[in-house]
């Protein structure tokens, strides 16, 4: 990415608040929490206050801060998000996560237009819009709205998370944290009006700290989007393991999906096509996913393709090789077998 959006050094809340549970105020209370770099509180409604008996201060415009911003949160009303915009770009900062929704996934994509039309003019990038942004466990970095009080926070480890829903990402991550599995970085992108998962692909496939990647995607929404998923799937899945899971694969689930995040589910058929030649594992579910990431990304990569069944119940040693042999790979001799030479 253009900008590293994982490790900002500092970090602005446009639309922060002093209002306990609102969006604003669990955004600035996260990355007061946990992030490890400079915090700015935007909001003209405010001068000072105190967030956990922590005493801060507000900007009424980004401008006013004195320091470099590498990274702004917006969480405003979706009216006046390109005037947000435009003040990023003359500030100099150079990605914003949008957290607001009321885009193109409720028919305003005139709006969104707008947005990416003021972002590129300054050079900036977005995340989102309608997305709850990134988690970082290795430097605290957290943009979910969604407490967690409420949404558990999984430790650092070595999988990543590109999800297209916010709400399956902060679900996702509160069971893997149940489960104690380390994700160090997962980022939603909403309604995809510029980073798409073709360009995180292209980062995640170059981070040190990452062995897997996995991903819950719902489908591509503009041309040549699908082309440069492709194109970045068989770059990153040659260097490590990439796991996916797709959304929208009944006719119902896919007007789901297209009033979710604006994004055209398409046939699964094509997308099951695609995972295969990008040589994507596919998952039946979300828990399967993290499962397939986790095996991956905590033993080491296998050689080849052979395959030993070790089970104590004939059925299912039968029913595993059956799926070995499907998957393409080759089932190695049994231990049963084994015992019967010796």
């Amino acid at each position: 990415m253009v900008l590293d959006v994982f490790y900002p050094r500092s970090v602005a809340v446009i639309g922060a608040s002093l209002r306990q549970n609102s969006i604003g105020y669990v955004i600035a209370r996260q990355l007061l929490r946990r992030f490890k770099g400079e915090v700015f509180l935007v909001n003209p409604g405010y001068k000072a206050g105190s967030i956990e008996g922590r005493e801060v201060v507000f900007y009424s415009s980004v401008l006013e801060i004195g320091d470099e911003v590498d990274l702004a949160v917006v969480a405003t009303p979706y009216r006046v998000v390109p005037q947000v915009v435009e003040e990023l770009g003359r500030k100099g900062v150079k990605a914003a996560v949008i957290v607001s929704g009321g885009f193109a996934e409720v028919g305003n994509e005139e709006l969104e237009r707008e947005v990416v039309e003021v972002a590129r003019k300054y050079g900036v990038r977005v995340l989102g819009p309608n997305c709850v942004g990134i988690y970082n466990g290795f430097n605290g970095l957290d943009t979910m709205f969604l407490p967690e009080e409420r949404a558990l926070r999984p430790p650092a480890g070595p999988i990543a998370f590109i999800s297209q829903s916010g709400a399956v990402m902060t679900a996702a991550l509160d069971w893997a944290a149940a489960q104690g599995i380390g994700v160090g970085l997962a980022v939603n992108l909403g309604n995809k009006a510029d980073v798409d998962e073709a360009e995180v692909l292209e980062y995640l496939a170059e981070a040190d700290d990452i062995k897997a990647v996995a991903i819950y995607l719902e489908g591509f929404r503009r041309r040549g989007e699908a082309r440069r998923f492709l194109e970045a799937a068989k770059k990153a899945s040659a260097k490590k393991p990439v796991i996916a899971y797709k959304a929208g694969r009944s006719p119902a689930a896919q007007r789901a999906v297209k009033s979710h995040t604006a994004a055209l589910a398409g046939s699964y058929e094509m997308y099951r096509a695609l995972f295969r030649q990008a040589g994507i594992i596919e998952a039946d579910d979300l828990y399967e996913l993290f499962e397939i990431a986790q095996a991956f990304a905590l033993s080491p990569q296998p050689e080849g393709g052979r395959v030993l069944v070790v089970t104590n119940f004939g059925r299912h040693g039968g029913s595993s090789s059956r799926r070995v042999d499907v998957a393409g790979l080759r089932d190695a001799p049994s231990a049963r077998g084994r015992q019967k030479e010796a």
